[in-house]
């Protein structure tokens, strides 16, 4: 089954599985709203991820975000709780698309999954964010005309700023000529330090060894040329001395007056190692299919060899037997060409044996192993001899 017919068969499925879930797990908030508003805005969402998955169409995606953005910042969500809404697509569709979708499929289609939540959840974050920004623009614009309660406005506004970046769950960080000046609570804990322990620190202590000097070489890029990527995937460094994925977008900003680059950290550790299992699978089957044709060389020169000896010693006898001076030369050649024809009876017997030819299953050290004809044919053979020597 392909990925577009997969979606449509299970569609319903997915949508009341994905209600179902938004309702009970996401949030109490979540749990409050009607049901029938979650079905409506999950009925357009299911629609905008077919169009994007089967068509890469991400334009009725991009409508339904500036929708639901709106609807939800209305009410008071957190950026957190619209996110994990959007991820739980991913956790409902992934057992369908792994137990039915064709395996020669399965790549791409993940790969068409990741990069779908990947924008999905991106330009909702962006458009979250700037949301959120021409808010404060427009308080900002709104203290300049009241200039008495200016300082307490814009400590207000850091507030809220800071309440917001704290309740996101990807981590979040400020830093300034490679030390971290402000980092929130989900970037602390993805790295297992408090905040006091992280600001102030090099940025590279919390980069694994591995990828340090492509890091290096990108914020330098970054200060001097400005083009250097601004998405990009690393080897974090824990605490605990665990190495985890995780994926940083940043741009550089003004803090203060001073230039600071910004970043979102996510950890991604489980995609890159579904990323990865994905690859091995793909090479696994190109290992079948290569044993699968070996298999098949090696049954072809088995057959050749008992046919050919078969033909040649038939083909012997009977023109031995036209020239027999007598009926026991006659016999003698009639008895070989008829043991000839036994055992070609038994190298056919064999080969029905093991007409559905498989590769076995993989040992644990990635071996594969063949079925041996040559040795089936010999112990067909050699039941056929004892069975005539009865």
């Amino acid at each position: 089954m392909d990925l577009k017919r997969l979606l449509e068969t299970h569609r319903d499925e997915i949508m009341g599985e994905w209600v179902r879930r938004i309702l009970t797990e996401v949030s109490e908030r979540y749990s409050r709203r009607p049901a029938a508003e979650v079905r409506g805005t999950i009925s357009e969402a299911t629609e905008a991820y077919f169009a994007a998955l089967t068509e890469d169409d991400f334009s009725k995606m991009d409508r339904f975000i500036e929708k639901i953005t709106v609807m939800r910042l209305d009410v008071g969500f957190a950026l957190s709780e619209v996110q994990g809404a959007f991820e739980l697509y991913r956790t409902v569709l992934m057992p369908i698309l792994l137990a039915e979708l064709d395996v020669s499929l399965l790549p791409d289609a993940l790969d068409r999954l990741n990069r779908c939540l990947s924008h999905t959840i991106r330009i909702f974050s962006d458009h979250f964010q700037a949301q959120h920004e021409q808010s404060i623009r427009e308080h900002a614009e709104n203290l300049e005309r009241v200039v008495r309660d200016r300082t307490r406005e814009l400590e207000e506004s850091e507030a809220k700023y800071r309440m917001l970046v704290e309740e996101i769950n990807d981590g979040y960080f400020l830093s300034r000529e490679g030390r971290i000046i402000f980092a929130n609570k989900a970037f602390c804990e993805m790295h297992g330090y408090s905040v006091d322990e992280v600001v102030g620190r090099h940025y590279m202590d919390f980069v694994a060894p591995e990828s340090r000097d492509r890091l290096t070489k990108m914020h330098e890029e970054r200060a001097s040329t400005g083009k250097a990527p601004d998405q990009y995937v690393y080897l974090r460094l824990c605490r605990d001395g665990r190495k985890l994925y995780s994926e940083n977008k940043v741009k550089v900003i003004v803090y203060e007056g001073e230039t600071a680059t910004a970043g979102i950290c996510r950890d991604v550790t489980e995609r890159v190692e579904l990323e990865k299992q994905t690859l091995r699978l793909v090479e696994l089957e190109n290992e079948r299919k290569t044993v699968a044709l070996s298999t098949l060389r090696q049954l072809m020169v088995t057959l050749s060899h008992y046919l050919l000896n078969a033909n040649t010693i038939i083909g012997g006898m009977a023109r031995r037997s036209e020239r027999a001076a007598s009926q026991a030369e006659r016999q003698a050649s009639l008895e070989a060409i008829t043991e000839q024809a036994i055992r070609t009876e038994g190298v056919i017997t064999a080969l029905k044996r093991v007409a559905d030819i498989k590769t076995a299953e993989y040992t644990p050290e990635s071996h594969t192993l063949m079925i041996d004809l040559t040795r089936e044919i010999e112990r067909t053979l050699a039941k056929t001899e004892e069975e005539r020597s009865r």
